[in-house]
């Protein structure tokens, strides 16, 4: 059966899920309206999966740094350095636009992309007598809950404008920085496995 030592907390996990959530609203929401933004401000369908495509990729090569990044500094630090960015850069994206803005969207790719990995590894130390149970929730909250968002943020971009739905997007990963700011580190419980065991 999967499972490490150290202590189980289910607490830092549910917080580390929020952080997982909020950020799977702005990556959905990126996904599925930068197309149609671009088309709003009268460029092509095309060009708009084509910065879908430059994201994706700065994520992909994001992820290659995030991970050694994270073990030299810690987990909880890329996470929190990472969302921080995100917001900002997400909201370059749709007031700036033009090439600063396909700079700043292929930033948000690393931001979000390259912390998917983090928040995996963290969910596993937060609950190590259960790695498959902490994988699955890593992977499937980000998933299924960025789906349903997705949903919401069309439903006020019909009801409001694209534009809003975009800042809502934006802002979601600001609430994921408030909560990672309150999470412990992944690794306390590690340190102090040996202790009970002498």
């Amino acid at each position: 059966a999967l499972g490490g030592g150290g202590t189980d907390r289910p607490g830092a996990l549910a917080m580390l899920l929020g952080v997982i959530a909020f950020r799977s609203v702005a990556w959905f929401g990126l996904i599925t309206f930068v197309p149609l933004w671009e088309v709003s401000l009268g460029h092509s369908k095309a060009h708009g999966s084509h910065l879908l495509s430059l994201m994706l990729l700065a994520g992909g090569i994001g992820t290659l740094a995030a991970g050694p990044l994270a073990d030299r500094i810690g987990r909880r630090p890329v996470l929190i350095a990472s969302l921080a960015a995100a917001a900002p850069l997400s909201i370059a994206y749709v007031m700036v636009g033009g090439i600063p803005g396909a700079i700043a969207l292929a930033l948000v790719g690393v931001c979000v992309i390259s912390t998917f990995g983090v928040t995996m590894v963290m969910a596993q130390e937060y609950l190590p007598s259960r790695l498959g149970m902490a994988s699955g929730l890593s992977i499937g909250l980000s998933i299924g809950l960025g789906g349903i968002a997705a949903v919401g943020l069309g439903a006020l971009a019909d009801s409001v404008d694209l534009r809003s739905a975009m800042y809502a997007a934006a802002a979601a990963p600001l609430v994921a920085l408030v909560l990672a700011m309150l999470l412990p580190s992944s690794r306390a419980q590690r340190r102090l496995e040996p202790e009970p065991v002498l």
